[in-house]
């Protein structure tokens, strides 16, 4: 699969592109889920990415900077392909862009899994209850949760990687590692920057 994955950058541009417009419609439904439910509460917003807090805050259904991005970003994978094809004369370069492309892909992959356990929770509380009172995120600790489960997947991703010689999940361990660290760089910044409370309310 991954040497198909290789052949083209089309199939690598597709999957990036369902998973990306995924990614955001999933977060607009979980953020107008946690609201609908009242039990829970974000400091400063529900999203993480602060480029596309204005916008899922406000859940927009369609989002000017989230096209802009995955324009810029399809791009930027057919370029990486071009690169790697055409102008690093190796036919072991396919392997760089199965590396990158899983950078891209496997990243999404982790953040998709974090929206099936927002949703799960959401209609089982919907369905059952279960749930009393109201819980407040703190934005410092939704970073480190992010940040720790960023670290899980990139664990995971790399124990893959090694006992199957896989570039593509070598990507997606790095980029994982990465953004846990990023996001773990963010909790530190928010702790010492508290935030507004909101999310919880229509």
């Amino acid at each position: 699969m991954e040497y198909w994955l290789a052949t083209s950058p089309i199939p690598g541009v597709i999957l990036w592109t369902i998973l990306y417009i995924s990614d955001y419609a999933l977060t607009i439904h979980s953020a107008r889920g946690f609201r609908e439910i009242g039990h829970v509460q974000f400091e400063g917003s529900f999203e993480l990415t602060p480029q596309y807090q204005k916008d899922i805050d406000a859940l927009k259904p369609v989002s000017k900077r989230h096209i802009i991005s995955l324009v810029l970003s399809s791009l930027l994978i057919g370029v990486i392909w071009w690169a790697t094809k055409r102008l690093l004369f190796s036919p072991w370069t396919y392997l760089l862009y199965l590396l990158y492309l899983g950078m891209f892909l496997l990243l999404e992959v982790a953040v998709h899994l974090r929206h099936l356990r927002n949703i799960s929770l959401i209609r089982e509380i919907r369905k059952n209850g279960g749930v009393e009172g109201q819980i407040s995120y703190k934005k410092w600790f939704s970073y480190r949760i992010s940040a720790s489960e960023f670290y899980v997947f990139s664990a995971l991703f790399l124990l893959v990687a090694v006992l199957t010689y896989s570039p593509f999940f070598l990507g997606g361990a790095i980029m994982c590692l990465g953004t846990g660290v990023k996001h773990s760089q963010l909790a530190k910044k928010a702790k010492t920057t508290p935030l507004q409370v909101v999310a919880s309310q229509t």
